[in-house]
């Protein structure tokens, strides 16, 4: 299956923003200095580029011809037991780390029995599956890319065979889902779309088009609606437009999500941006994205939690904010790498062990796609 490395890249620059984004929000979110500037470096909507991009990656084999696959039990345990050991074991690392470090001045004796008898409730954090995460809070969203990716396959094949049926899905995805599995599934599929389209996006002349003359203006309308979040903090929606939202069970995060849709198509058809983007520095950020995630946090809690003691070291409080956002940045990035090497890496050969060692797959079959 041929690898898409610029959509790495993307990834990767989704989770740096989130890194970013974390930083500066946690002691200065409602300053007008950090909405303005958070509607231009938006982290906080990247994991709507998030959903939408891995329903594009993990439905991209259902839509190749040259490897087409049958979807039936054996496939779906196969993929399965892929997804969860390469998403879980670094979790479950990271989350070790971050039970230790928030239990750190407890002796060793009460740390065990602590743990034996489940205090703090971890074993709920590590289901993953119970909305419950105090230990890493942005854990949630990988609550969401591990349930809903598992949706995936049987998406994929009503996409692949019924395209009418996988749009009334989307619909009723759409008007249903506010649960927090649910509602990212509509996230997953507008990128399952896009793969479904994908030749095509990537040929469209949009110097052809007629709105081609206005589209600088329609550009800034995307970025809008992608950090629409933002934009409303600072000009906070009437009583009417939250009323039928809430009707209609509209977040601002389905509204993000088209837009993270929208701009991913614009790199699909974009040569040149997809030049820039598979430069080393881009493509290492986006092999490590992953782990970058799930370590973030404690360089981003540390530095906050000792603000006072580290900020004294600098001449001034604007020294201190960036030489911390530096320090923590590069902290970040170093740990990620060493825990792609020794933990990611691992646990995704792993997945790919186990899955190909307990269940035989089926061969693929021809599959022609209308839109390619």
């Amino acid at each position: 299956m041929r690898r898409i490395e610029y959509l790495d890249s993307v990834r990767g620059l989704a989770a740096f923003a989130v890194v970013i984004y974390h930083f500066i929000g946690w002691r200065w979110a409602e300053t007008l200095e950090f909405k303005l500037g958070a509607i231009l470096f938006n982290g906080s909507d990247a994991v709507s580029l998030f959903f939408v991009l891995s329903g594009l990656v993990l439905s991209w084999k259902y839509f190749e011809p040259d490897a087409s696959l049958v979807v039936d039990g054996a496939h779906y345990q196969h993929f399965t037991v892929n997804r969860v050991v390469r998403l879980y074991l670094p979790l479950l690392v990271a989350l070790a780390g971050y039970y230790l470090y928030g239990h750190r001045h407890d002796g060793l004796t009460q740390l065990l029995s602590d743990f034996a008898t489940n205090k703090h409730h971890w074993v709920e954090e590590v289901l993953l599956i119970r909305g419950k995460h105090d230990l890493y809070i942005p854990a949630w969203t990988l609550e969401v890319e591990m349930a809903a990716s598992l949706f995936i396959p049987f998406l994929a094949l009503l996409l692949r065979f019924n395209r009418q049926l996988f749009k009334f899905a989307v619909v009723g995805i759409l008007v249903l889902g506010s649960t927090v599995i649910f509602w990212p599934l509509f996230h997953f599929c507008l990128g399952m779309w896009l793969t479904y389209y994908f030749r095509r996006i990537a040929a469209y002349d949009a110097r052809q088009a007629a709105w081609y003359p206005y589209r600088y203006g329609i550009y800034a309308l995307v970025l809008a609606l992608f950090s629409l979040r933002h934009i409303t903090r600072i000009f906070p929606l009437g009583e009417i437009s939250t009323y039928w939202l809430g009707l209609l069970r509209l977040d601002i995060f389905h509204f993000t999500g088209v837009a993270a849709a929208l701009i991913l198509a614009y790199i699909i058809n974009s040569p040149r941006l997809q030049q820039a983007l598979v430069k080393r520095p881009f493509l290492f950020l986006g092999r490590i994205s992953y782990s970058v995630y799930l370590l973030h946090w404690f360089f981003v809690v540390y530095a906050m939690d000792h603000w006072d003691k580290l900020a004294a070291a600098f001449p001034s409080s604007l020294a201190a904010f960036w030489g911390l956002l530096f320090a923590v940045v590069c902290s970040t990035l170093l740990a990620a790498t060493l825990f792609n090497i020794l933990i990611e890496r691992p646990a995704i050969r792993l997945g790919k062990h186990l899955a190909d060692r307990f269940v035989r797959l089926p061969k693929a079959v021809p599959f022609h796609n209308s839109a390619f």
